[in-house]
């Protein structure tokens, strides 16, 4: 599929945009098949949720979110890229995705936690 690019948008603007926003990558946000609906959102959501530090339990929570698919794509979009960067391991999506075992979501954050060297109390 072609990209299209929604709003034309000036990599200055850009670059504005991402320094009053937490979310990661809005550049690649723009460059996307997306409707302006879907970013807006994406970005907005991000803000809400994101926080600092979560414990191993509240990823177990978002894990069972996004397992569960019991929300709007671009919450669950959103709810993957915050456990991926509490965990350190961006092969959590494999995880969740396409494991061929049947893990639950303890069983996917301890397989996540355990294969980097990054400590969640």
């Amino acid at each position: 599929m072609e990209k299209r690019y929604l709003l034309e948008p000036v990599d200055k603007l850009i670059a504005e945009l991402q320094m009053i926003v937490a979310f990661p990558g809005v550049r690649d946000l723009f460059y996307t098949d997306r409707e302006h609906e879907y970013i807006s959102n994406r970005i907005i959501d991000y803000e809400h949720r994101k926080k600092g530090d979560f414990s191993k339990k509240e990823l177990i929570d978002l894990v069972n979110i996004i397992l569960d698919a019991s929300g709007e794509e671009y919450e669950i979009d959103n709810l993957l890229l915050i456990v991926e960067d509490a965990v350190k391991n961006m092969d959590i999506s494999d995880y969740i995705y396409y494991s061929d075992e049947d893990l639950t979501a303890e069983q996917i954050i301890e397989k996540a936690i355990s294969r980097k060297s990054f400590n969640i109390e």
